[in-house]
């Protein structure tokens, strides 16, 4: 799963935090290691000529003994604490060194002792034992004008470590925590930065086709949501108008249909009335009268859909449901010859609602169940009256729905089997159907085996009661 833009952001700002903490950590070693080893090295200057006084008041070299004690003198406590001296003579033979510093770890190369005796100045640090660690400035030794030998003096260089490490462990404890600092700050700042953008996720979210009239109006909000927000706002206006167009056009176009289609199926009935009518000429009519019907019905659709996105809100009258569906068995017994079509249970059953509304729900629903049972199957209208509710049951013995396309089938112009070339109709009684029997506060329960039938129920409050 992707991070999100909040949690992007925090680690974005906690990753530049950790980075210029090291930076700043490296740099600040590497620049307060040389100032501390310079002036180590400045120290070592001064000794290195302290020693060289001494040795000048001696005169010479040669007495080894006057010059072990002169080095014993000035060596101060040993490695680890003070400074040590080594005096070699020019051939870089060790001629007094302090005590528990073997002369050979100090030893120069040839080539140093070249270098040094030319009068340059050598500083190193060298490792003694196993983890003693010595800086060490060489340097030439000179009696008078001439040169007596080279002297070398040392101090321990975790003079220059020991502030280091400390500053070094100071940093990270400070360093880790800034780091969870940077994570809390970074995660307010990159929250109060997005939430903009969530209220824009939020009114997107609860827009729908019925109710394009949201708008986000992010004023005070950054120039970038704000652009985005005036883009969306201008978007919505776009899909309102040609949603409200399309719904105007819906309704007049069934409002239109209706009345000449109405008219058309009343003449047709009128022929069928002639008992001097051939078999031939009345079965043509009767088809026609069927397929009238069906586009009336179709019509009807329409113009509950356009009013289902206006948000049309249903009368409130009593509504007895089991003249209701009588009427609607009258109404459909003849559609499907081949199919038996009958009543079932009957009870007596009055809800508050609209009439038309409820009457083109189960309409659609037999009409559903009539056009996909096959021929020789059954369709059986019933009405229950139990616990405070109205159930109206459809049951047929038609191919079933799959439980995978039951959550679909209500979905508009959705079709669970079959093409409108098969099977007939615009895929979107079921959708009406279902919103009318929401907004009687009631629902549509379905239950399907494959190769069994189906079973629609419309189930709805009466007296007060909620459905559900």
């Amino acid at each position: 799963m992707p991070l999100s833009i909040r949690w992007r952001l925090t680690i974005g700002i906690a990753a530049a935090i950790i980075v210029t903490l090291i930076v700043i950590l490296v740099t600040l070693r590497l620049a307060l290691g040389g100032i501390l080893e310079g002036d180590l090295d400045d120290d070592l200057s001064r000794d290195t000529g302290l020693v060289s006084a001494h040795v000048a008041l001696l005169g010479s070299l040669e007495d080894r003994d006057k010059v072990q004690e002169l080095v014993d003198g000035l060596s101060v406590g040993g490695p680890g604490a003070g400074f040590i001296v080594v005096i070699r003579d020019s051939e870089g033979e060790a001629l007094a060194s302090a005590a528990g510093i073997p002369a050979g770890s100090l030893g120069l190369t040839q080539a140093e002792i070249e270098t040094v005796l030319r009068g340059k100045t050598l500083s190193r640090t060298v490792t003694i034992g196993e983890d003693e660690r010595i800086r060490v400035r060489t340097s030439r030794l000179s009696i008078g004008r001439e040169v007596a030998g080279i002297v070398q003096v040392g101090e321990d260089a975790e003079l220059t470590s020991h502030p280091l490490d400390r500053l070094q462990t100071v940093l990270l404890a400070e360093g880790i925590g800034g780091v969870f600092l940077a994570l809390i700050i970074g995660y307010w700042l990159a929250r109060g930065a997005v939430r903009p953008l969530q209220r824009v996720i939020d009114v997107a979210a609860e827009i729908e086709a019925s109710d394009l009239s949201r708008r986000i109006g992010a004023r005070s909000s950054p120039a970038e949501v704000q652009a985005l927000a005036e883009t969306f706002d201008a978007m919505l206006e776009r899909l309102d108008a040609a949603f409200q167009q399309q719904r105007n056009f819906v309704l007049d176009m069934s409002h239109e249909l209706r009345t000449p289609l109405t008219a058309l199926r009343g003449n047709i009935d009128v022929l069928l009335m002639d008992e001097a009518l051939d078999a031939e000429t009345r079965s043509h009519l009767e088809r026609m009268s069927a397929e009238v019907g069906r586009m009336i019905r179709l019509a009807s659709n329409l113009l509950y859909l356009a009013h289902a996105e206006t948000g049309r809100i249903p009368d409130s009258r009593p509504v007895e449901l089991d003249v209701l569906c009588l009427e609607v068995y009258r109404q459909m017994k003849d559609l499907r010859p081949d199919i038996r079509f009958r009543l079932g249970h009957e009870d007596q059953v009055t809800v508050q609602g609209d009439r038309d509304l409820l009457k083109q729900a189960v309409l659609n629903l037999v009409d559903n169940s009539l056009k996909y049972t096959p021929a020789g199957g059954g369709v059986t209208l019933s009405l229950y009256h139990d616990a405070g509710q109205a159930r109206i049951e459809v049951k047929d013995t038609g191919p079933g729905i799959s439980p995978e396309q039951i959550p679909l089938i209500f979905k508009r112009f959705y079709r669970a089997g079959g093409d409108r070339r098969t099977t007939g109709g615009a895929g979107i009684g079921l959708a009406i159907s279902d919103w009318i029997a929401r907004a009687h506060g009631g629902e549509i329960q379905v239950s399907s085996e494959l190769g069994k039938g189906s079973t629609f129920t419309v189930v709805l409050p009466v007296d007060g009661h909620t459905a559900i």
